[in-house]
């Protein structure tokens, strides 16, 4: 069974509840999503991880190639995503929507950060005028949540 299967298979179980934070894995490879709240066909979610070899030991430039193909296939979130910045020291690469979604009450945005180590994340947040950022959930749909996390894997299994 994909992890995307075992992770859909673990959210439908918690319809109708609150605080979960679930995780599977299949071989090395493991997915970690705290949901805020599941239901029956979509989840709340503060964060989508992916942990896997794959990017434990991978340079900058691999995981910049890598935020750019995951850019390509990450076409479906309500805003589309770009990688922005890259930290050669961290070796980290993060990703933003691009543009994010503004409104009256400010800007709202998907960040996703690939590490060196092996892990992609995902996660929304809000800003509004004159106040730092804060980390709101996504609201998605299983069926989304399973994209990524094959999107997620498929990105990893480039590098």
């Amino acid at each position: 069974m994909s992890l995307s299967s075992l992770l859909l298979d673990e959210l439908r179980a918690c319809a109708g509840q609150s605080g979960k934070s679930l995780f599977v894995r299949d071989g090395q490879r493991s997915v970690r999503c705290e949901a805020v709240h599941c239901e029956r066909f979509a989840a709340t979610v503060d964060e989508l991880v992916l942990e896997t070899p794959e990017l434990a030991a991978a340079t900058i430039a691999q995981l910049e190639a890598a935020s750019r193909d995951l850019a390509s296939r990450v076409n479906y979130l309500l805003e589309p995503v770009a990688p922005i910045e890259s930290d050669a020291a961290g070796c980290t690469v993060q990703m933003r929507s691009n543009p994010p979604q503004k409104d009256d009450n400010g800007w709202r945005y998907y960040e996703l950060v690939l590490r060196r180590g092996g892990s992609v994340a995902l996660a929304r947040y809000e800003r509004q005028p004159g106040q730092p950022r804060v980390r709101v959930p996504a609201a998605l749909t299983h069926e989304v949540i399973g994209r990524l996390v094959n999107d997620f894997e498929l990105t990893a299994a480039s590098v």
